[in-house]
């Protein structure tokens, strides 16, 4: 199968991660908290090393984050369609999860229905930006505003997909408003499994509580140190990313409406019978994603890929129309 379902770089991850990882004394036990990856972090986001929670991927934050801020008895905000682990995991903590559906391109929350959802003072709400799979980025006048109209709230914003979008400005964290990052997704490392929450210093000590310790194994720490001294990496990877986006967008041309976002590692479809196509595609050797587990039963997330790759979904892609 030629993998389209994701939404990880194409490129082949950084020789001088691979080289970390094949390095790292797997011997003995890694830091407890993963306290050397968490300096470099907090250097290269200029914040104390107190604001860092590492993690075995950003969803292991997720869940850390509905154990510490939700459970039975209290309630939550998803903004949707977006990331199932978010609900999955309040589910699982016992809290009433609120969705905010978005109902139109490029599904962003309508400020009325999100102040309104947020009037009833939840313990923590998700967002995802960039959206998965909307590509849409709420501005960060919007995600301020709804944060100082619910104080009590604690906002968590995704952004995992960021850094292989152009122009979107990264968001700063502040009492109630922290992000999630991945270090995975840009690499293409996503078996290593390696994420990060940049907070408040109190949000990062009642979350840091509520994972066990030496979560976050002495590869993938070693692979987030090499990470951090890659900046002009993630900046190759992007404009590659967006030249194979453009690509894809124009050899997938077609009646069907192409829901465009400034770069990104995926392009969404409205295809009709979204489970229908995936499983003619599927049939060609060709994964794709079915946007029913987003709510959008009508759409195919499709996720950049090499050259030659694309072509390949491109002719089936025509066939099967």
């Amino acid at each position: 199968m030629l993998d389209f379902s994701t939404g990880v770089s194409p490129l082949a991850p950084p020789p001088e991660i691979l080289a970390a990882v094949r390095e790292a004394d797997v011997r003995r036990y890694p830091h407890p908290t993963a306290a050397p990856l968490c300096a470099r972090l907090a250097a290269l986001h200029d914040v104390a090393p107190s604001q860092i929670v590492a993690g075995a991927g950003s969803v292991e934050l997720i869940w850390a984050l509905a154990r510490a801020y939700a459970g039975p008895g209290r309630h939550a905000v998803v903004f949707a369609p977006s990331f199932g682990e978010y609900a999955q995991a309040l589910s699982a903590s016992g809290a009433r999860v609120v969705e905010v559906r978005a109902g139109s391109p490029p599904f962003l929350p309508a400020l009325d229905a999100a102040l309104a959802a947020l009037a009833s003072a939840p313990s923590l709400a998700f967002l995802c930006r960039p959206s998965n799979p909307g590509l849409g980025s709420l501005p960060p006048a919007a995600l301020e505003a709804l944060a100082r109209a619910a104080p009590s709230t604690l906002f968590v914003v995704d952004e995992a997909y960021l850094p292989m979008f152009e122009g979107v400005e990264a968001i700063s964290p502040r009492p109630n408003v922290a992000i999630l990052r991945s270090l995975t997704k840009v690499f293409a490392l996503p078996g290593l499994r390696l994420g990060y929450l940049v907070a408040d210093a109190e949000v990062a000590r009642v979350v840091q509580a509520a994972l066990p310790p030496w979560n976050v194994s002495a590869p993938a720490s070693a692979a987030g140190i090499a990470a951090c001294g890659l900046g002009d990496r993630v900046v190759a990877v992007r404009r590659e990313i967006a030249r194979l986006r453009g690509q894809l967008a124009d050899r997938l041309k077609s009646p069907l409406v192409t829901l465009d976002a400034q770069g990104g590692p995926f392009l969404l479809y409205r295809v009709g019978d979204a489970a229908a196509l995936e499983r003619t595609l599927s049939a060609r050797g060709l994964r794709v994603r079915n946007g029913t587990s987003f709510g959008l039963p009508a759409h195919l997330r499709i996720g950049v890929r090499p050259d030659d790759e694309q072509a390949t979904l491109a002719a089936a892609w025509h066939e099967a129309l």
